[in-house]
C-alpha cells in the first residue's frame, strides 16, 4: 500500500480495491472454461458481502457515524476468517456445500479435526505474519457489537470535576483522526488479505491450476 496520510486518501484507496474484488469475482467465473464448483458460490458471496460492508463503512465514515461503522470491520473480519478456513480444510468444495446448506463453520472442523470456532480460526491465521494483527482487531472491535462503554460515554461530550455532564445526542460524534485513519487501514488490511485467499495463492490459482493440485494430492 502506498503512503497515505489522510481518511480521505486512504478512503479512496479502500474504495478502488473493490475494483479488485469485482475482477476476482470475474477471474473465479471464466477460469476452468466456465465450470463452476461449490467454491466458486462460497467465493461469489464473499466478495459481494465484502462490497456491501466496504460501501456501508465508506457511507458511515463520511457521516461522521464512527460507533455505526466500527462494528463493520467486525463484520469484515468475520468474512476474512470463513474464507480462510476454506485453506485449512480436507475438502474445500465439500466445506463451501456445508456452509451453502445453513451449516456453522463453528460446527464444522478442518483438516487435523479442530472445530473452526472463530477463537480457532483466529489463532491459526495470527500465525501467518501479515496476519499478527487479527486477534487483537477481532478483540477491539467486538466491543462495539455489544452496549458497553463505548457506547454509554459516547453521549458524553463533557464531564466536570463538579459531577455536571454535558450530553449530545446526534447522528454525527467527533471521531480522532488516528481512530479513523485505523479503522480505514484495518479494513485495507482484511481486503488485502480477502485478495490473498481469493486469487494470490488462492482459491482462483488452485482452479485454474488443477494438475498442480492433484500432483500435491
Amino acid at each position: 500500500m502506498p503512503k497515505l496520510k489522510t481518511s480521505k486518501e486512504l478512503m479512496k484507496f479502500l474504495g478502488g480495491l473493490k475494483g479488485q474484488l469485482k475482477k476476482n469475482a470475474k477471474d473465479i467465473i471464466l477460469v476452468d472454461g466456465g465450470n463452476i464448483f461449490s467454491v466458486d458460490l462460497f467465493a461469489i458471496s464473499v466478495i459481494h458481502r465484502s462490497l456491501l460492508l466496504i460501501a456501508g463503512f465508506c457511507l458511515l465514515i463520511k457521516k461522521s457515524n464512527f460507533l455505526s461503522a466500527a462494528p463493520i470491520i467486525r463484520l469484515y473480519l468475520d468474512t476474512l476468517l470463513q474464507f480462510y478456513a476454506l485453506s485449512i480444510v480436507k475438502d474445500p468444495n465439500e466445506f463451501a456445500m456445508k456452509k451453502l446448506n445453513g451449516k456453522q463453520t463453528n460446527n464444522l472442523k478442518d483438516r487435523d479435526g479442530n472445530k473452526m470456532t472463530d477463537g480457532y480460526l483466529l489463532s491459526q491465521i495470527a500465525k501467518e505474519k501479515e496476519f499478527e494483527w487479527v486477534e487483537n482487531v477481532y478483540k477491539e472491535t467486538s466491543k462495539f457489537i455489544h452496549f458497553i462503554d463505548k457506547h454509554i460515554l459516547s453521549a458524553c461530550t463533557k464531564i466536570k470535576a463538579n459531577g455536571v455532564v454535558t450530553f449530545c445526542l446526534s447522528d454525527k460524534i467527533d471521531t480522532p483522526k488516528s481512530a479513523e485513519r485505523e479503522a480505514i487501514i484495518t479494513m485495507i488490511a482484511i481486503t488485502n488479505g480477502l485478495l490473498t485467499y481469493l486469487f494470490c495463492n488462492g482459491w482462483v490459482f488452485t482452479k485454474n491450476n488443477p494438475y498442480s493440485i492433484k500432483k500435491n494430492k
